[in-house]
């Protein structure tokens, strides 16, 4: 079994491979404006890329793992998610894994957001105006920085559990 630090290894290597072909590729081919188009969404990956991989691996289902410790005191978070996900079950499912995360962490933010409007009336307009100004492409490199992390760390484990 690969250890978490060889799945960070492996995932951050992943990243340095994919920007270096991407910045390549882009350079190489001319195929977006660098400053207006490329810059910013390999900004978005990369940041939502690291994120996941820091923070949001499926070794989260285990009460103490290199992932739960990265998220310091805010690690009592993510005590019902280990407890409600077996080692290597659903959590470690390339679809159902990072999305149970991505709604697990989603619902402590909305939490959070429902407290503060009910205890400070602090108004969340943001939530819900400027949404026809959001464009597809962000939303994709942001998607697929959350999830690529992930799939290689599933990948990696299945591929050392069932050497052929």
């Amino acid at each position: 079994m690969p250890s978490g630090k060889n799945h960070l290894k492996a995932e951050i290597a992943a990243l340095a491979a994919i920007i270096a072909i991407t910045v390549g590729a882009n350079f190489a081919f001319e195929l977006a404006n660098w400053e207006d188009e490329f810059r910013p969404l390999a900004l978005v990956f990369s940041a939502a890329y690291l994120f996941s991989a820091l923070l949001l691996s499926p070794d989260l289902d285990l009460a103490r793992s290199d992932p739960h410790n990265r998220w310091g005191y805010l690690r009592v978070c993510w005590i019902p998610y280990a407890k409600l996900f077996r080692h290597r079950g659903l959590s470690h499912n390339p679809l159902i894994g990072p999305f149970s995360r991505l709604l697990y962490l989603g619902g402590w933010a909305a939490s959070i957001l429902a407290g503060l409007h009910y205890i400070f009336a602090v108004e969340m307009h943001f939530l819900r105006d400027g949404w026809d100004d959001v464009h597809a492409a962000p939303l994709w490199a942001l998607s697929l920085g959350l999830i690529l992390p992930n799939e290689i760390h599933i990948l990696l484990d299945r591929a050392y559990n069932n050497p052929r």
